[in-house]
């Protein structure tokens, strides 16, 4: 109890007065919140999109898959004759658009768009195919259906949802206006 003594009465004079270790304290506090709090709310952030854009399990991933498989179905369809020149148009359009980085919610909507256009032209061309076409055509179409039933049942969007419930949850939704953290997009 001696040494506590001895040792408040060396602080210098301003830390003598009562409120200024309580404000101290309180600034400390507030930065370990917002400073360290913000910081670890982005790295959330980061690690939620990741499941969108990076790695090898990454909804990015299998849809690059899935565009690749549509493109080789266009390249079958194209060579078929008689296949309805719209239906080839569409394809290829429905295939461009994903070519661009998209956010979640537009690439998913781009994703329905082309798995409507390849299914159209699948059910066009299959019955004018020859058997080697139709083997080729049904091949890249199960690749297609393939990576887009693993689309379906991605982790992402629990993932996401998981993330924005946290987000919007006290202080973190403070913390987060503060870093301009967002809300995750869903892939919906």
């Amino acid at each position: 109890m001696k040494q506590l003594a001895k040792l408040e009465q060396n602080l210098p004079a301003v830390l003598k007065k009562t409120g200024v270790p309580q404000a101290a304290a309180l600034v400390l506090l507030a930065v370990s919140v917002f400073g360290i709090g913000g910081a670890k709310l982005a790295g959330y952030y980061n690690d939620t999109m990741a499941g969108f854009t990076t790695g090898k399990y990454s909804i990015t991933a299998d849809l690059d898959q899935r565009v690749s498989a549509a493109a080789n179905v266009v390249t079958v369809a194209k060579k078929i004759a008689g296949v309805d020149q719209t239906l080839l148009t569409a394809a290829e359009d429905a295939v461009n658009a994903l070519s661009a980085p998209l956010g979640p919610a537009d690439t998913y909507a781009a994703n329905e768009t082309l798995d409507a256009a390849v299914e159209a032209l699948y059910d066009a061309a299959l019955p004018l195919a020859d058997d080697t076409q139709k083997d080729l055509l049904g091949e890249q179409h199960s690749e297609f259906m393939s990576r887009g039933t693993i689309l379906r049942n991605s982790s992402y969007n629990e993932e996401a949802e998981q993330f924005n419930k946290d987000r919007n949850a006290f202080p973190a939704s403070l913390i987060g206006a503060l870093w301009g953290v967002d809300e995750a997009e869903y892939f919906a």
